[in-house]
Parts: structure tokens; C-alpha cells; sequence
């Protein structure tokens, strides 16, 4: 008992890591004049840096990570749940996912940053969804891999192949240009925040 306690303590803390960071890149977007010229920067160099590469690589990963996109892996893994009784993890899971959804939404039209230049994207900028999506949805797979998948082997792989999709989303969005480092961290800090309240949930029921 005292080990859960101090795993969720420790989700709390992440919690608060998350909402303190996230925090600070939103006042920072909102009331640094600088930001976007430091955004633009770092988003040039890490283009320059990815432009040997061939570009089909973010674009597939890109077109695989819209929102509409996690439907059927959501379905996917709550049917997956259900097969093993596990009905409010199921549900969980696709609540905690639509959330990431709409605090986004919400997000991006309180800020209301425009993309970088030459993105070609009408849309606000600020936090990735993208980014978001994927760490939310990633990262609550990654925690249920962790405590069900009995084989070492395969436990490690999978929780190595969803954790670099994380990367490859927010470090695809830079690389076509539709987002600026700041946003891309700020949704992964929002799905990071959403993933540890799931956990955080899961293991008060579980107690």
C-alpha cells in the first residue's frame, strides 16, 4: 500500500511538472514579443538539419497522427481492454483522449497563435495537437503495457516503439514546418498532464 501511495505521489508530481511547464511556454508565447523570433530560429535548424532526409518520412507520420487518425488504435485498444473485463480502463482511455481533444481546441483559440510562416495551415499554432494526441494516447498504452504484458521482451519493445512514435510526431511537426518548438512541447507537456491523471485515477480505483 505505502509503494502505490508513493507511485501516485509521484504521478502528482508529474502532474504539477506539467502544468507548471506548460504554463510557463503559454505566458511565455502570450507576452514574449521575442518568443516567436527564438521559435523561428530553432525551427529553421531543426529543418536544415532534417533536410537530407526524404520527406515522406513526417509526412507519413504526420497524416497517421491527426486526431480522426487515433480513432480506430483507440477502438483498437479499448476493444482490446474489454476482451480482458477491463470496461473502465476502456472507457478511461477514450475519455482521457477526447479531453486531450477539446482542452486543445480550447487552448489554441484562447491563445490564438498564428503557424509559422509558410505553413499553409489556417489553423492556430499553439499546443500541438498533434503532439498532444500522441503523448496522451502513447502514453496511456505505454502504462497499461507496463503493467500487463507479462513477457519482458516484448514489454520493452513495445514500450520502445510507442515511445519513439511520441518523438517522431512532435519532431515531424517541426520538420514540415507546421509548428514551432514551443508548441510541439507544450502538447506533449498537455498529454504528459492528461497521461498521469489517467494513472493517477487507474491506481485510486485499483487500491
Amino acid at each position: 500500500m505505502k509503494n502505490k501511495e508513493y507511485s501516485i505521489a509521484m504521478n502528482w508530481s508529474y502532474v504539477g511538472i506539467s502544468v507548471v511547464v506548460f504554463s510557463l511556454l503559454t505566458v511565455l508565447v502570450l507576452y514574449l514579443p521575442s518568443m516567436r523570433e527564438i521559435d523561428s530560429t530553432i525551427l529553421r535548424s531543426v529543418r536544415l538539419a532534417l533536410s537530407p532526409f526524404p520527406s515522406y518520412i513526417p509526412v507519413f507520420v504526420c497524416e497517421f497522427g491527426r486526431a480522426n487518425a487515433y480513432l480506430w488504435p483507440q477502438i483498437t485498444a479499448a476493444c482490446v481492454l474489454v476482451s480482458h473485463r477491463m470496461y473502465l480502463k476502456a472507457f478511461m482511455l477514450i475519455l482521457f483522449v477526447q479531453i486531450g481533444f477539446f482542452l486543445k481546441e480550447l487552448i489554441k483559440n484562447y491563445v490564438c497563435r498564428p503557424r509559422p510562416e509558410g505553413s499553409g495551415i489556417a489553423s492556430f499554432s499553439f499546443p500541438s495537437g498533434h503532439s498532444c494526441f500522441a503523448m496522451c494516447f502513447c502514453g496511456i498504452i505505454i502504462y497499461l503495457i507496463h503493467c500487463y504484458v507479462r513477457s519482458d521482451f516484448w514489454r520493452n519493445l513495445l514500450i520502445i516503439v510507442f515511445g519513439l512514435w511520441i518523438f517522431m510526431v512532435g519532431l515531424s511537426r517541426m520538420w514540415l514546418g507546421a509548428h514551432f518548438p514551443s508548441d510541439v512541447l507544450a502538447g506533449m507537456f498537455l498529454g504528459f498532464f492528461l497521461v498521469n491523471l489517467f494513472i493517477i485515477l487507474d491506481k485510486s480505483i485499483s487500491r
